[in-house]
């Protein structure tokens, strides 16, 4: 009996890719051969021969596929594709999603229903997960999980005398790894800068910083960055909404402090030799990498602990008590173990490997345990411009509930790059459908949400030399004085009469962006009823969309005389019209 199955996944941030692994590896302990892959790195020819098929995929931006599925999800909508063409495969989808985003799930409802209409039979029940419930995504999976095994162990049962491998068995590792000794050691990496920019992805730009300068006031508790790159080289080409991509590395004293932990201080700096399937690296590996470089570049050792990661790691500790604690950690029984010891003080991998004293971990076992160091998307800040890019950041640092002070990766990497440094980057189009220069746009942008609306303003306003007054922008920060992004500019423009300014700024005078909506209720109905306006939210994701649009329902009622269904279906037909975009992260 064949008892190949091939499990896909399109991730954003990972978190698809960890569901995926997981459950690959319980699918290895009952003997299937399992075949892993992104959807865009899989081969399309495939599906015409495989016979079980499941899909973890996650949903971004508007309803949009994560960039690594999108063109898988290209070739599925090709019309002449025959209906029958998926008869032979049996298959489900689990999906992860956010219900503060308007089209909640909405890529893998499109993709599970897409697989329907070409014969593909769905033989256990498909889960949509969400990320703002009390149980997280975790509670849907192993509800997903378990009742996708149990299926399976029903239609394609062990054969006679074959028992599922036991969890306390440790599964091969995926990648083979080893230390080249015959070569001699690599000088000491102090040349993390120069390393980093030998990757060798043809998408990938080599540009240099031309500014890094703090926006908001010394004594503002958080720093807010205005950063610019260069690239003289090769034209830039790029649109408002799109993203550019970082590649950030870890702290060279974070990776001394693992390696010397893990007692590899000696071999740190021999060049590694990695076989054939390689990981899935976004931009591909460095050059001639030696453990030093493979960890500051791109293992992530600062990103929280997932489950995945917990069940491979008990494994290798020495001590029982330990390995018990691991374990748990690594189980669905208590999901709260995992939560309080991890998520809820934000402790990092490389903390944990510091606290479980007898942990030592296999060479060839670190690709398969550390996670890859993902670029950092950030929105374009600058009005399209053919060999400058601008972006608007800010510096995450903050104090746990065990006071511990957290940085992130990327943006303290980024902190500290100097005027003239030289760094890998690459540009993600978003292919947002933005309305004509003529159609007025109502842009709603807390904090470093400007950084996309700022994009369009100064395309409307320099390039395209739009009509007076079909810009709004309601503006949200804490304090006119200490962190007004780009408030100077803002007051330019609207003494030039080429915006219309409402700001909130919610510590001095009370009050947020959906409160300055309210108060202009009448204006607001005006430009969507008559003047065909879009509506433009960027920010962060949480209660701010949700607000922001349960807003728009009150104006909507209150100013038309709609009732609360036909205010919620209104906006729904301007989502349907391209006239309600929401970006939030």
């Amino acid at each position: 009996m064949d008892r190949s199955i091939t499990v896909l996944f399109g991730s954003e941030t990972g978190n698809a890719q960890d569901f995926a692994e997981t459950l690959t590896r319980s699918l290895e302990r009952l003997h299937f051969k399992v075949h892993l892959s992104s959807l865009d790195d899989y081969d399309l020819k495939n599906l015409l021969s495989v016979r079980l098929l499941i899909i973890f995929c996650s949903t971004t931006g508007q309803g949009e596929f994560p960039k690594n599925s999108r063109k898988f999800w290209k070739f599925m909508l090709k019309r002449k594709l025959p209906n029958d063409l998926l008869n032979h495969l049996y298959f489900t989808t689990f999906g992860l999603g956010d219900s503060s985003y308007p089209k909640f799930n909405w890529a893998v409802k499109k993709l599970h229903n897409r697989i329907l209409q070409l014969g593909g039979v769905e033989f256990s029940k498909r889960a949509e997960s969400d990320e703002q419930s009390s149980q997280g995504a975790d509670g849907y999976y192993i509800e997903f999980q378990n009742l996708l095994l149990k299926n399976l162990n029903e239609k394609f049962p062990l054969p006679l005398g074959q028992t599922p491998v036991p969890d306390d068995v440790k599964l091969p590792p995926k990648f083979q790894i080893s230390i080249d000794l015959k070569k001699p050691k690599r000088k000491t990496d102090t040349l993390i800068k120069e390393i980093a920019l030998t990757r060798n992805d043809p998408n990938l730009r080599i540009g240099t910083v031309e500014k890094n300068i703090r926006i908001t006031s010394d004594d503002h508790f958080q720093d807010v960055r205005h950063f610019s790159i260069l690239d003289k080289t090769q034209q830039l080409n790029y649109q408002p909404g799109d993203t550019i991509s970082l590649f950030p590395t870890n702290d060279p004293k974070e990776v001394d402090s693992l390696l010397e932990i893990q007692g590899w201080t000696e071999i740190a700096d021999r060049r590694i030799l990695i076989e054939e399937p390689y990981p899935l690296i976004d931009g591909s590996f460095i050059k001639t990498p030696t453990l030093r470089s493979l960890f500051t570049h791109h293992l992530d050792l600062r990103s929280i602990p997932r489950r995945s990661f917990f069940a491979l790691l008990y494994h290798f500790a020495s001590d029982e008590r330990e390995r018990e604690k691991l374990k748990e950690f690594s189980s669905y029984k208590d999901p709260e173990e995992l939560y309080n010891y991890a998520n809820r003080p934000r402790r990092s991998i490389l903390e944990t490997i510091q606290e479980f004293f007898s942990v030592k971990i296999p060479l060839e076992y670190i690709l398969d345990l550390f996670p890859l160091i993902k670029p950092r998307l950030f929105s374009i800040a600058s009005s399209p411009n053919s060999s400058k890019v601008e972006l608007t950041i800010a510096v995450v640092q903050y104090k746990t509930m065990i006071r511990r002070i957290r940085k992130g990766l990327c943006t303290s990497w980024l902190k500290n790059l100097k005027e003239g440094d030289e760094i890998i980057f690459r540009i993600d189009r978003n292919n947002l459908k933005l309305p004509k220069p003529e159609v007025p746009i109502i842009m709603i942008a807390p904090g470093t949400g400007i950084a996309p609306m700022r994009s369009l303003i100064h395309q409307r306003v320099f390039d395209f030399n739009a009509n007076k007054n079909q810009l709004y922008l309601f503006l949200g920060n804490r304090y006119h004085n200490k962190d007004f992004l780009y408030g100077e500019e803002w007051k330019e423009l609207e003494k030039k009469e080429r915006l219309t300014l409402f700001t909130a700024f919610s510590r001095e005078n009370g009050g947020y962006v959906q409160d300055q909506l309210y108060l202009q209720s009448e204006l607001i109905t005006e430009l969507l009823t008559h003047g065909n306006a879009v509506i433009y939210i960027c920010g962060s994701s949480g209660k701010m969309p949700n607000q922001v649009r349960m807003t728009f329902e009150t104006i909507l009622e209150e100013t038309k005389g709609l009732s609360k269904n036909q205010a919620k279906q209104y906006l729904l037909e301007l989502e349907a019209n391209n006239r309600y975009l929401q970006e939030t992260w």
